[in-house]
């Protein structure tokens, strides 16, 4: 009787122990459906990201006939509300992305764009079942305004002196690939950024147009900032930094680089140099190590053709300096003298102009 049982509790503890086993295969195969489709869609989206790159004929979705208009048209018809259409200006990489919801594929085929493309280098096209997308390369770096009437978008481009009055170009050093000085747990594209970002704040409560080199964790080319502070014709130019000394870690300070080639004689390089160098000092309670002539290898410094100051905000070999720059009170301090060097600084442009 004891071994009849033992073996129906055998045979029972068999097929429990495959049901389970089919159960958990069941389960493996459900998991590993959802991580392929996860997978599939992060694929889709890189894969729209390089559809974005492939140009179309311009011939394809765009239709030359006279025309005197001074926009670029963009038919999208009467059942496209302005709710979904955004606009993106990247000046850095001279674009104009416009993403429209619910258009059908391939709409722009049958509807074609017209009207000015005088400025437009090439068009990129991409279409799905949940949005359109046309990224426009411009020729230089321009601004653009945008009007939605009668279904259609019109997009006007201009050079941003024609829209803006004041103009600053912020840079954060580094970013993306290049994470510029590291040391401990303190990382020099990290802090730039967080300090340009603070400093955002309080430059958003200004009429001054600001345009950043980046404001998050992206990649950037040396070409790229200079051609955004050049061609903006801005009236200022500011490059945030960390330094580095490897010999002697007792330095410590603050120091601004100027542009000794560049000078005109109302307001120039060493000028706004020399406020940013005494705000922020001012406001950290920090040491200032003084004004220094950016030299033949400081690309930022010499390149710029508007008044620049590249500031190099502290030491990260010295310890209590590194140990400062960690604090958010003291980044604060530093945005905060950053911002009153710049209201000052377009104070000085201000009566030079009233002269």
């Amino acid at each position: 009787m004891t071994k009849k049982y033992n073996r129906l509790l055998f045979v029972y503890s068999s097929i429990l122990g495959i049901v389970a086993m089919v159960v958990m295969i069941a389960y493996c195969i459900q998991r590993g459906g959802k991580n392929v489709e996860e997978v599939s869609q992060n694929q889709a989206d890189v894969l729209r990201e390089d559809s974005l790159k492939t140009i179309v004929e311009l011939d394809a979705i765009y239709e030359r006939k006279q025309t005197n208009s001074e926009y670029l048209c963009i038919p999208l018809g009467d059942e496209t509300k302005e709710n979904q259409i955004s606009v993106e200006n990247n000046l850095m990489k001279q674009t104009l992305t416009i993403n429209i919801e619910k258009l059908k594929p391939d709409y722009f085929y049958e509807h074609k764009l017209s009207g000015n493309i005088e400025k437009v280098q090439e068009i990129a096209y991409d279409s799905n079942s949940r949005d359109t997308c046309l990224v426009i390369k411009y020729k230089e770096i321009l601004e653009y305004e945008s009007t939605f009437e009668n279904g259609c978008l019109y997009i006007g481009f201009m050079s941003p002196r024609e829209k803006y009055d004041k103009i600053l170009v912020i840079d954060p050093a580094h970013g993306g690939d290049e994470s510029g000085i590291c040391i401990e747990n303190l990382v020099e594209k990290d802090l730039t950024l967080d300090i340009a970002l603070r400093l955002k704040k309080l430059l958003d409560e200004t009429d001054i147009k600001v345009y950043y080199t980046r404001l998050s964790d992206e990649n950037k080319t040396m070409e790229q900032i200079i051609n955004l502070a050049n061609s903006t014709k801005a009236d200022m130019f500011l490059s945030i930094h960390g330094a580095l000394e490897e010999t002697d870690t007792s330095i410590y300070g603050i120091t601004s680089y100027y542009n000794e080639t560049f000078f005109i004689p109302n307001f120039s390089s060493s000028d706004f140099a020399y406020l940013v160098e005494e705000k922020v000092t001012q406001n950290a309670s920090a040491k200032a190590l003084g004004l220094v002539a950016g030299d033949e290898n400081m690309y930022l410094v010499r390149g710029a053709q508007v008044p620049v100051a590249l500031v190099e905000v502290g030491y990260f070999s010295n310890k209590q300096e590194r140990i400062l720059l960690s604090r958010e009170d003291y980044k604060d301090k530093i945005a905060k003298g950053l911002y009153e060097a710049i209201l000052a600084s377009y104070e000085e442009l201000e009566m030079e102009v009233e002269k």
